[in-house]
């Protein structure tokens, strides 16, 4: 739950859901507020209406005599549980319901007086109206009260609670919905930005994130990453170029020495001889790598990993057997296409094998099994590779080194790099019983579009 409110959309959400319980619990706060003080004048209003129109029919003649009340007035205020009495001046009754012997409230020398009488017993509560008889001298004053949950009583309040206030709940889900909705809508673009950015891998710098469809101030942080992936890829380029550069002036002096070396029977050119073989592999591995950065891999380019397979076994054959060890090759007679570049699959095949051969004992044996899969895995029954290289987080972060002396680790690096521009992986484990292994898994070949008619 905390990491999806982490992200934009989570948090969106989260907001949405809390502005739309705040608003619906305002709103019904603000509606019952507004509707209780309607409920409470439409009660005032009904109990003065009743009061007024008793105190008119309870007037005294000429002679002092109290006139009697309406037969209607006193069936309308019996129908509805309500109660009325007239007092006099000292509070004796002068009529009123026939239960109603004594003054509900004292009489006070105030013209109206709202009273609520709380509930006792199983008896309801009981709202009511204390009003002196306008213009009348010695005052007489009418009291009258109804049940708080009388019909007379039903308010507006009442009647939205109970026919409509249930309707804020679908209401609310809808317009969360709508919400969520719409802001799913407008996220779409940055969200397929996002996915754009996270398949950037090392060396795809080249890469521009898509600005289309995206909102202004989001668009101006993609323009700037924009702006950054290329400056990054022009600083990128000039350090490939400069090592480029750098390993094709260093062919030409170490040509020239080998030669010189070779002419020379001194014990100790053969040990330059050694030397200098790793200085051209590190320089070819350079060369190797800035192709790499060049590489692309146009449609139609298939490659057989079967054929790559022999002719890289064929192509360090002689050097294998002059260091005593052996290699086998394995693969079907049903070619094994996948999309990608001739040279940079044999390029990276020659640098798991030279990699085994360096960690193979004499007499040990390299073999070669290309699968189906597609895939060309090389195992050596050496002592294994170590944990750091196994681990693809540090190859990812280039903290793998060679644990060789004249090695920098640019053998996996480029087998990594070429699998990545070729949308597959590389996988390194160990045997039980000792050995590492290194395959180059491929992604399958699409089968070619058939067009229509």
């Amino acid at each position: 739950m905390r990491r999806a409110v982490r992200g934009l959309f989570g948090r969106l959400m989260l907001g949405m859901v809390v502005v739309s319980v705040l608003a619906v619990c305002v709103a019904a706060l603000f509606l019952y507020v507004r509707f209780d003080a309607i409920n409470t004048r439409f009660r005032e209003g009904t109990l003065h209406s009743f009061a007024m129109s008793i105190a008119k029919d309870v007037r005294p003649d000429a002679t002092g005599t109290f006139g009697p009340i309406r037969t209607s007035t006193v069936h309308r205020i019996a129908q509805e549980g309500g109660h009325f009495i007239v007092l006099g001046a000292s509070g004796e009754r002068i009529a009123g319901s026939p239960d109603m012997k004594d003054a509900l409230v004292p009489v006070a020398d105030e013209a109206e007086r709202y009273f609520e009488l709380p509930q006792g017993g199983s008896a309801e509560a009981l709202y009511g109206l204390s009003l002196q008889v306008p213009g009348l001298q010695p005052p007489a004053y009418v009291q009258v009260v109804f049940p708080s949950s009388d019909v007379v009583f039903d308010s507006v309040l009442e009647e939205f609670l109970q026919d409509i206030a249930w309707l804020w709940i679908p209401f609310m889900l809808i317009m969360l919905g709508t919400n969520l909705l719409v802001a799913r809508i407008a996220l779409r673009p940055l969200a397929q930005t996002a996915q754009q950015a996270e398949r950037i891998q090392p060396g795809g710098v080249s890469v521009t994130l898509s600005e289309q469809g995206l909102p202004d101030d989001v668009l101006a942080l993609v323009r700037a990453v924009n702006q950054a992936l290329g400056r990054l890829r022009e600083g990128y380029r000039a350090q490939e170029e400069f090592v480029g550069d750098m390993a094709h002036e260093l062919r030409t002096p170490l040509a020239v020495m080998k030669a010189q070396l070779a002419a020379t029977d001194a014990p100790f050119a053969r040990v330059l001889e050694r030397e200098l073989a790793g200085m051209e592999r590190l320089v070819e591995q350079l060369l190797d790598r800035v192709r790499l950065g060049r590489f692309r891999i146009e449609p139609g380019d298939v490659v057989d990993l079967a054929v790559a397979a022999r002719e890289a076994a064929a192509f360090l054959a002689p050097q294998i057997i002059a260091r005593h060890r052996l290699i086998e090759v394995e693969a079907g007679p049903v070619p094994v296409l996948v999309a990608g570049g001739r040279d940079d699959v044999f390029r990276a095949l020659r640098n798991l094998i030279d990699n085994a051969l360096e960690h193979s004992p004499e007499g040990g044996l390299i073999l070669v099994v290309v699968t189906d899969t597609p895939a060309i895995r090389v195992v050596d029954q050496g002592p294994g590779l170590p944990a750091d290289v196994l681990d693809a987080e540090h190859r990812r972060r280039g903290l793998v080194r060679s644990d060789r002396r004249e090695g920098v680790g640019l053998g996996l690096a480029i087998v990594e790099r070429t699998m990545l521009v070729h949308g597959g992986e590389l996988v390194l484990s160990n045997g039980e019983r000792g050995g590492g292994s290194a395959e180059m898994r491929f992604p399958p070949l699409a089968p070619p579009a058939v067009s229509a008619g």
